[in-house]
């Protein structure tokens, strides 16, 4: 598996959960480095000897960068510099001390000069981002990526066992709640309640609840999403996590530039495959044409839509079940 940005290996599931324990744990020589987020920071940690640095301080490092350029006032707060995210992005149980390309920094204040430069200051970034205050891909429009790699995995914790998800910052929005994920229980409680033949995840982002409804033995389950290059993560994320979902293959049938080239398809197509235990389907396109491609068998769909404006979750879930049956739910 290559990463569709810089063309790295990416590691599967059970390589990503076996280095997690040690991939942000401190050496003994280690030091926190603990910053007032509303105010600038007032020292600059360097990295330690073993090449680790606090999150703090890799941020300070990025503070002063910024102010350098003239991106940031002096006095700004170390937290206006923008939004760091881990990778893998997973629960913590302690602050992180970051290796070498470890985070990916999302931004208001770089240029396409400036994130150069903080890549080679900054030895723990992996990818500057410029944030366009939106959530990608609910209106076609995408953060920019203006440096590195913005492709980074979340370790989601669930009832059947932890999942890996990889995405693209600035194309597919961040999603990544502690444990207990909500979303994640309301799912297994439905699996359970329900026990289908069938489910589908309609709005599935990179994949994480028909994922979930994977590692449940269900028979047949479909990812579908309307927006491109989620649906091709989610395509990916199968493959990350062919070991524990009992596939034994993937076919992936349409590459991440295609999907990026027409991001909104309105007839859903396949997108990749995976065949093993169970049938899994990843889709592209909106969710209304899917039950043409369900198998016979008890269904059970989740429907988790940006806008959950109530009187709007009515309608498509009445229109869901008039046109695939079974039992429909918001996670």
């Amino acid at each position: 598996m290559r990463c569709p940005v810089c063309g790295r290996f990416l590691p599967g599931a059970a390589s990503v959960l076996d280095a997690l324990a040690e991939r942000f744990a401190p050496c003994q020589a280690c030091r926190p480095s603990l910053l007032d987020p509303r105010r600038p920071p007032d020292h600059h940690p360097e990295p330690c000897v073993c090449g680790r640095r606090s999150l703090d301080g890799v941020m300070a490092a990025v503070h002063r960068v910024l102010v350098d350029e003239g991106a940031l006032c002096p006095d700004a707060p170390l937290a206006s510099v923008g939004s760091p995210l881990l990778s893998p992005l997973a629960p913590l149980r302690r602050p992180p001390h970051l290796p070498r390309r470890s985070l990916i920094l999302q931004t208001l204040h770089a240029t396409p000069a400036s994130a150069r430069r903080l890549l080679d200051e900054v030895p723990e970034l992996k990818g500057v981002v410029a944030d366009r205050r939106i959530v990608p891909g609910v209106d076609g429009r995408t953060h920019d990526l203006l440096a590195g790699c913005d492709v980074y995995s979340t370790v989601r914790i669930t009832p059947a066992g932890p999942l890996v998800l990889y995405r693209q910052a600035s194309s597919c929005h961040i999603e990544a709640p502690g444990p207990p994920d909500p979303k994640v229980a309301a799912t297994d409680r439905a699996l359970g309640r329900t026990r289908p033949d069938v489910f589908v995840d309609a709005c599935a982002g990179v994949g994480t609840l028909g994922l979930v409804a994977g590692l449940r033995r269900v028979p047949t389950v479909v990812l579908n999403d309307r927006w491109g290059p989620a649906a091709w993560f989610a395509g990916l994320n199968l493959e990350v996590n062919r070991a524990p979902l009992g596939i034994e293959t993937v076919e992936h049938l349409r590459s991440f530039a295609e999907l990026r080239a027409r991001p909104i398809r309105e007839e859903p197509e396949v997108v990749a495959a995976g065949h093993g235990r169970q049938e899994v389907l990843v889709t592209h396109g909106t969710l209304w044409a899917i039950p043409a491609l369900l198998p016979p068998g008890l269904r059970l769909a989740a429907l988790d839509p940006f806008d959950k404006e109530p009187a709007r979750l009515a309608r498509i879930l009445q229109k869901w079940q008039n046109c695939a049956g079974g039992e429909v739910f918001i996670p």
